[in-house]
C-alpha cells in the first residue's frame, strides 16, 4: 500500500477513535450545563448571593445588573440600559458597572464553553486557561467595583433590588439545543483532529513553521504557537480542538498552548468586539456611550492578556 494512502488511514481511524472518546465525554457535559442553566440555577444562585451584595453601597441597578449576568448578559446589560433611560444611573456608573460585569458574564460562559468544552478536551491546561481567563475577568470586575464604590453616593436608589428577565425551560429545551450545538461541534472537533495528524504526518507543519518561523523566533516562541493563535482568529472551537491535538500529539506542551490561545484571544478580540459587543452596545446606550464602553473593556483585557503572555514566556 502506498505510504501517503496509509497515513490517510491511520488519522481517519486515529482522529474517530479521539473524536467519540470526547462527545462520550463533551456531550452529556453539554447537556447537563445546559439543563443546569435551563432549569433556573443561575438565577437562584443571584438571589441566594443578593442578602449578601446588596450591603455594598453601591447603585441598586448596578448590582442588579451583575447579579443578572450570571444567568444572562444581555439581560444585564439591558437592566442598565433601562435605568439610563429613567436617569436612576448615570453614564459613569454604566460604564463601572460594564467593568464589573466581566467576571459574572464570564461565569456564565463558563457554564456553556469552557466546563462542557474546553476542560474535557484539554484536561488540565484546560483548567489553567479558565483560570487564567477569571483571572483576567475578576481583575476588570475588582476595577468596576472600586470605581462603583466611588461614583455611588447614595446606594439605596430604590429600596428593593430584583433581578428579572430570565424564563425557565423544559428538558426538551435542553436536549434540543444540545443536540443542534452538538452537530457542529462534532463536525469542527473531527475535521480539526483528522487535519491535524494528517498534516503533521505529511510534514506540513514544519513546512508552514519555516514562514512563521522569522516572527516566533523574535520571542523565542516555538512556531505551532503560530499556527494554534491564527485557528483562533478562524474558529475557536477548532482552536480548543487543534490545541488538544498539538498536547497529544506532543507538538506543543502546556504553556505552549496556553500562550498560544491567549495570543489568539488577542487577535481575535478586536474583531470580535465589533462583531458582537459593538452592534449591542451602540443598540443598547447609544453611539457614543456604547463605543466608550466596548473600547474601554477591550483596551484593558488588551494590556491583561499581553501581561499574561508576557508571564508565561519567561516562565
Amino acid at each position: 500500500m502506498h505510504p501517503s494512502i496509509d497515513i490517510l488511514i491511520i488519522s481517519f481511524k486515529t482522529s474517530l477513535i479521539y473524536t467519540l472518546k470526547l462527545i462520550s465525554i463533551v456531550i452529556p457535559t453539554i447537556f447537563i450545563m445546559n439543563y443546569l442553566i435551563n432549569s433556573g440555577i443561575l438565577e437562584k444562585i443571584s438571589k441566594n448571593i443578593l442578602p449578601i451584595t446588596k450591603h455594598l453601597n453601591i447603585n441598586s441597578l448596578a448590582l442588579s445588573s451583575i447579579l443578572a449576568c450570571l444567568f444572562s448578559p444581555t439581560v444585564g446589560y439591558s437592566i442598565l440600559a433601562e435605568g439610563l433611560k429613567s436617569n436612576k444611573i448615570s453614564e459613569e456608573e454604566v460604564i463601572a458597572t460594564s467593568l464589573a460585569n466581566s467576571f459574572p458574564s464570564l461565569l456564565s460562559h463558563t457554564f456553556t464553553f469552557f466546563l462542557p468544552v474546553v476542560i474535557p478536551i484539554l484536561g488540565l491546561t484546560g483548567v489553567l486557561f479558565l483560570l487564567i481567563r477569571l483571572g483576567v475577568a475578576l481583575i476588570k470586575t475588582v476595577l468596576g467595583m472600586f470605581y462603583l464604590k466611588r461614583l455611588s453616593k447614595n446606594g439605596n436608589i430604590e429600596k428593593d433590588i430584583v433581578v428579572e428577565g430570565y424564563k425557565k425551560k423544559s428538558i426538551k429545551t435542553s436536549l434540543y439545543s444540545t443536540l443542534k450545538f452538538s452537530k457542529r461541534l462534532v463536525l469542527v472537533m473531527y475535521t480539526t483532529m483528522f487535519l491535524v495528524i494528517l498534516l503533521s504526518k505529511l510534514g506540513v507543519f514544519q513546512y508552514l513553521n519555516s514562514l512563521i518561523m522569522p516572527v516566533t523566533k523574535t520571542f523565542n516562541l516555538n512556531p505551532n504557537i503560530g499556527l494554534l493563535a491564527l485557528t483562533e482568529v478562524i474558529n475557536v472551537y477548532g482552536a480548543v480542538v487543534m490545541a488538544g491535538g498539538f498536547l497529544r500529539e506532543g507538538i506543543l506542551n502546556p504553556k505552549e498552548v496556553l500562550i498560544g490561545l491567549t495570543i489568539g484571544n488577542i487577535i481575535t478580540f478586536s474583531s470580535r468586539y465589533v462583531k458582537h459587543s459593538l452592534p449591542l452596545h451602540i443598540t443598547l446606550f447609544g453611539p457614543k456611550l456604547g463605543t466608550k464602553i466596548v473600547m474601554i473593556n477591550g483596551a484593558i483585557t488588551l494590556l491583561l492578556d499581553i501581561f499574561i503572555i508576557g508571564f508565561l514566556i519567561l516562565m
